[in-house]
């Protein structure tokens, strides 16, 4: 039963990372009371222009990286 031990000890952890990952609610809300939701073709564009911070406001992106959330925020 040495490897039932293992197996428990590893898959508890694993399986608890995936269920709060898995939450609809996880990186979906703005990071502040003045952001909208922002495209990746825009804040790519933004990007290229070296216009992620400009006088008016500022680019964020946030979440993992094989869910990323952009957003667009006043200042």
């Amino acid at each position: 039963m040495v490897g039932g031990k293992w197996l428990s000890r590893r898959a508890a952890p694993a399986a608890l990372a995936l269920t709060f990952l898995s939450v609809p609610g996880f990186a979906q809300e703005p990071p502040g009371p003045h952001c909208r939701h922002a495209t990746k073709i825009e804040y790519n564009s933004a990007k290229e222009l070296y216009l992620l911070r400009n006088q008016f406001g500022v680019y964020v992106k946030n979440g993992p990286f094989w869910r990323r959330r952009y957003w667009y925020c006043r200042s």
